[in-house]
């Protein structure tokens, strides 16, 4: 009896060591355009929050952003050489080049996957337009089966002198896409057939109008689909919303993501992500330097928690492990990962450590 008492006890602290130092793999795009342009993997130990640096591969030019497929078997990636490609994600977590389709315009800046993994939809930034592609069982892109250019302007002379499309994404439900256009301070909202690839403006409401000269960069989706969360870009805000049955946007309240006496270099916010308990909402900003994080009310208004700068360089992106314990910062300026700890309870954020060294990196994924 003894002997398998102990047996027992081994065989838990050996369990127990295998959860607290298992791995979880992302991935991390950059907008460098060198020869030794990749797309880096990387590991997390969710045990010490250290990172290792796994591999590279360099099948697009400068990958700047990437997303993965809902049954994680695929990768999508945005180059600068005005293309979005496909690689298959291995059981090793490698990846292989699949295909690749123009994105029908300038500048991509941003690929998203509808929660089916049927159809993939990429926003061009430099030409102002959207594309949608279906995608096949074996994760190959089609050539596209939706584009659109989109038109209009803003008052922010210099940001919003045209069309700039910057995020795409479809409702939790895959009802509806919505594009939201930086230039012209609207999000377009589509309904999507994604057995046929159709898309066709939401008849209920074609598109969201914002804060003129505010820019509507990112926006998350809560999992119930009742709230959206816009940032915006321009003015540094971030935006409540609501969304009823037939996907229509109504904002409840806007929120400084910065603090109102900040008097430093321009800043810009660039990401927003939701945490895994869909309870509070961070967003990154540029030029103050910073993630802040806001809690989810009862009514889908926002209230800040915290806000940290410390080894934060322009954070054109960041993004939480599904396990909601760290949070890393790709800083763009200092070429570097940072890593904080995340208390899931009170949604508060505190650093931890300086990582590995990434160039330019622009984007984290979790897998």
């Amino acid at each position: 009896m003894k002997k398998l008492l102990l047996s027992i006890i081994l065989l838990s602290a050996g369990l127990n060591t295998f959860a607290q130092d298992r791995n979880i793999t992302f991935y991390v795009g950059t907008q460098d355009k060198g020869a030794n342009s990749s797309i880096t993997r990387c590991e997390l130990n969710l045990n010490s929050g250290q990172i290792t640096l796994i591999d590279t591969i360099n099948k697009s030019v400068a990958p700047g952003y990437v997303a993965i497929s809902p049954n994680k078997r695929n990768l999508y990636a945005i180059g600068s050489d005005n293309k979005v490609s496909a690689y298959s994600i291995g059981a090793d977590r490698k990846l292989t080049f699949l295909n690749s389709q123009p994105s029908e315009g300038m500048g991509p800046c941003h690929v998203s996957v509808h929660s089916t993994g049927k159809m993939g939809f990429v926003s061009n930034y430099g030409g102002g337009s959207f594309s949608a592609y279906n995608i096949g069982d074996d994760g190959k892109l089609s050539a596209p089966v939706y584009k659109e250019q989109y038109t209009g302007s803003g008052p922010n002379a210099k940001r919003q002198e045209k069309a700039h499309a910057h995020f795409a994404t479809a409702s939790p439900d895959g009802r509806y896409v919505y594009v939201t256009d930086l230039g012209s301070d609207k999000v377009m909202n589509y309904s999507v057939d994604v057995n046929t690839g159709k898309l066709t403006p939401n008849a209920a409401q074609p598109f969201f109008s914002g804060k003129p000269g505010a820019g509507p960069r990112h926006l998350i989706i809560h999992p119930a689909g009742k709230r959206l969360f816009l940032l915006n870009e321009l003015d540094a805000t971030v935006t409540a919303c609501s969304i009823d049955k037939k996907g229509v946007i109504t904002a409840i309240k806007t929120y400084p993501t910065i603090p109102a006496d900040y008097s430093g270099p321009t800043n810009t916010s660039a990401a927003i992500h939701l945490h895994p308990n869909a309870k509070f909402v961070y967003v990154s900003n540029r030029g103050h330097n910073s993630i802040t994080a806001f809690k989810i009310l009862g009514n889908g208004e926002l209230e800040m928690v915290d806000q940290q700068t410390k080894s934060i360089a322009t954070p054109r992106d960041f993004n939480i492990d599904p396990t909601g314990k760290f949070l890393i910062v790709a800083n763009q300026s200092t070429d570097n990962l940072v890593v904080y700890d995340v208390d899931a309870a009170t949604g508060k954020f505190t650093f931890k450590h300086e990582s590995i060294a990434v160039k330019l990196p622009i984007c984290v994924a979790f897998l």
